[in-house]
């Protein structure tokens, strides 16, 4: 384990500024959920970022909705972006569906396509204000059947372990994977007592709810809380919508 004598948590980064141009605005397009918390903060974090918000399911408006309007308002150009960690089903299929429908439905409006959130750089506002004296992470994440995912997952636990010096793994609420509550115990196996589950998750909801109750009753000490406006997440926001 490293020496953590001084303080390993990362400091937070300055903000990133609006990611909407006058040419270009960017729609943040979230899942949806049937929590209010989520939709909450979804547009939390799209007002802090200078976007606007679409859910693609429990919620309003549609992101197809929210990109015909900007045509109806004069814009020819935009970005969707998936408000998404993983590469998984929602941006690889909902997101272009998305972008097709909304083109067809004003011609003219050309719908760039981001790629997701999900990045190494998140696992510094995972670590940041956890105590001192943590010696082991898991990192709680929603879950997928896509491979790839998963192992972005594994990567962002590692990473964050890394910057605690600390063992760290994923632990997911669905699917295939360890659950939290394994990666918990195999933590503690392996001779951690003060382990910290922290949430790979961009806004509150039921299965960020399952993961962190669930290292909560295999002995998890301290619990996070979702990313939200974090802004390491408005900072890749900016990125991603540069980029598309």
């Amino acid at each position: 384990m490293s020496d953590r004598a001084s303080d390993p948590r990362p400091a937070a980064p300055p903000r990133a500024g609006a990611v909407s141009g006058p040419d270009r605005p960017v729609v943040l397009v979230a899942h949806g959920s049937p929590d209010p918390r989520s939709p909450a903060t979804v547009r939390a974090i799209a007002a802090a970022a200078g976007a606007e918000a679409g859910f693609l399911e429990f919620n309003e408006p549609h992101p197809a909705e929210v990109l015909t309007g900007l045509a109806d308002r004069g814009h020819d150009r935009a970005v969707a972006l998936p408000l998404l960690l993983t590469d998984a089903y929602h941006a690889r299929t909902d997101l272009p569906e998305v972008a097709k429908r909304a083109e067809e439905a004003r011609p003219g409006l050309a719908v760039a396509l981001a790629a997701p959130v999900g990045d190494l750089s998140l696992a510094a506002a995972l670590v940041r204000g956890l105590p001192a004296d943590v010696d082991g992470l898991v990192v709680c994440a929603a879950g997928t059947r896509v491979d790839e995912g998963r192992a972005h997952v594994a990567a962002v636990a590692a990473e964050a372990g890394r910057l605690l010096g600390v063992p760290a793994g994923p632990g997911f609420a669905s699917g295939p994977g360890p659950a939290a509550d394994e990666t918990v115990r195999s933590l503690r196996t392996a001779g951690a007592e003060r382990i910290a589950a922290v949430c790979y998750f961009i806004a509150p909801g039921l299965l960020c709810d399952k993961a962190i109750a669930a290292a909560r009753e295999a002995g998890a000490s301290h619990l996070g809380e979702p990313l939200g406006a974090a802004p390491e997440l408005l900072a890749l926001i900016a990125r991603r919508a540069a980029e598309a």
